[in-house]
């Protein structure tokens, strides 16, 4: 974890257009550097932290925090995208066990049989298949009857996810606001005050 804040040219606003001034080198203020404010929560079993750092590098690169509070939005997006990335894993993962459960009891295969179909094994498979004709059944049978009863559940794991994206465009909206309003100080103090003598606050 780097202690200090690593240095990057931010682009200028069309507001700095306006008024004829590009800031200076502004320092990067990454989200690691808010020390135990960074603190992530409990990790999950099979966790990539590494997938995590990736995730945390990129979107600050791209949405550039200035200073501890944009640098805590940011953080805060990241945590979002990975929650709803899990939440859709994990609502994928419970599809596909309600699919192996529901093959197993129509088709009354052992959990062994059903293991090395879900594996791709193609003896299995010609056996899931063979069954599958034989009761006269379909893969959207198949489906239909392992999802009837686990509604509810799926959308529990939607309305988690549209919840996290929901909280993701607040605080990119949060962070464009603020950026707006600091745009607009500058011009301000730019209308207010001799070219000799215009200095502009860092945001």
């Amino acid at each position: 974890m780097s202690t200090e804040p690593s240095f990057r040219t931010l682009s200028a606003s069309s507001d700095d257009e306006r008024i004829g001034w590009r800031p200076a080198e502004v320092p990067l203020f990454h989200p690691q550097d808010l020390g135990p404010l960074f603190a992530r929560g409990p990790r999950l079993l099979g966790e990539d932290d590494t997938a995590y750092d990736q995730l945390l590098s990129q979107v600050t690169a791209t949405l550039e925090p200035r200073n501890p509070i944009e640098a805590f939005w940011v953080k805060e997006i990241v945590d979002r995208i990975w929650d709803t990335l899990l939440y859709k894993r994990i609502k994928a993962g419970f599809i596909a066990e309600a699919q192996k459960t529901a093959v197993k009891r129509l088709l009354q295969l052992s959990d062994r049989a059903v293991d090395q179909w879900w594996a791709g094994n193609k003896a299995a498979t010609a056996t899931v298949e063979k069954a599958l004709k034989d009761r006269g059944l379909d893969w959207d049978t198949i489906r239909a009857k392992a999802l009837s009863d686990k509604l509810d559940k799926l959308e529990q794991f939607d309305r988690m996810a549209e919840s996290n994206i929901a909280g993701h465009d607040k605080t990119i909206g949060n962070l464009e606001r603020r950026r707006e309003g600091y745009a607009r100080q500058r011009l301000q103090i730019m209308e207010a005050t001799p070219r000799s003598d215009r200095s502009f606050p860092r945001g």
